[in-house]
């Protein structure tokens, strides 16, 4: 069994140590990816295994930053690698699943969990441990904290840092479907932490699937820094208007209303 609140407080606790570690997110997509079926989120329409939306209501809803597609026939190198970074284990790697109360979390859970293998799960948490009921504690308590931290930004290409709580040292942007698109990202981004010896540094992930690879990556081979895939929980900070239908950021930030959605793991 697992605390949602005490899973956000062992999140907060390596954050504040300054100790090396890794929090990767296999939300639904990635889960949806990882099962090997089709993924296809377009301006009009999405595919999500046997889920399928239609044109009127999701008409708009998928902006340039929102959108991707993976066909398994097409992207199995994709899958693939995927499927590495979620099996890797390495002290402080974590990752984050879906919860079992979740859409179709229980079936999630379990594929990830057996997938995962051993029993073990002392290194898997909540892919949302940072959003919905703890949302408020992740902007007044751990955003501040990285105002402290020598922050490295991954983030799409249309997001604007400027409005930013904290400083960026260096960002990486990425763009549409860049889980294919700007899988070269990884590279770039491996040469560059060895080139300049980059240690002590406090990542932050928010590029979709391409979070994971990059992730898996760099704490593979570069293990003296901490790497956070924080979704789309600063969303609203960077202006990015693909996350505006995130009911979470909509209720704290338009309604100023606090969720009280907790996710569950017995």
């Amino acid at each position: 069994m697992k605390d949602f609140t005490q899973e956000f407080n062992k999140i907060k606790k390596l954050i504040g140590s300054d100790e090396p570690f890794a929090f990767s997110r296999f939300s639904d997509g990635e889960v949806t990816v990882l099962q090997n079926n089709v993924v296809v989120l377009a301006p009009d329409y999405f595919i999500q295994g046997d889920l399928h939306g239609d044109e009127a209501r999701f008409a708009g809803q998928y902006l340039p930053e929102e959108q991707k597609e993976f066909y398994p026939d097409e992207h199995k190198f994709f899958h693939d690698r995927l499927v590495e970074a979620f099996k890797f284990r390495k002290k402080n790697y974590f990752k984050g699943i879906p919860a079992q109360n979740a859409s179709y979390g229980d079936v999630s859970w379990k594929f990830c969990t057996d997938l995962y293998g051993d029993g073990d799960t002392e290194h898997l948490s909540f892919c949302n441990v940072m959003i919905n009921a703890n949302y408020h504690r992740f902007v007044t308590e751990i955003i501040p904290q990285f105002s402290k931290k020598k922050i490295v930004m991954v983030c799409n290409e249309n997001a604007d840092l400027s409005h930013l709580p904290f400083e960026v040292v260096k960002d990486f942007r990425c763009g549409t479907n860049c889980m294919i698109n700007d899988y070269n990202l990884i590279g770039e981004m491996l040469k560059w932490v060895e080139d300049h010896d980059i240690s002590g540094h406090t990542f932050l992930f928010s590029a979709a699937t391409l979070s994971n690879y990059l992730i898996y990556q760099l704490y593979k081979n570069f293990d003296r820094n901490q790497y956070i895939d924080i979704g789309s929980s600063l969303g609203y900070h960077l202006g990015l208007k693909g996350c505006a239908y995130r009911g979470y950021l909509h209720m704290y930030w338009n309604q100023r209303l606090l969720s009280n959605e907790i996710d569950v793991w017995n």
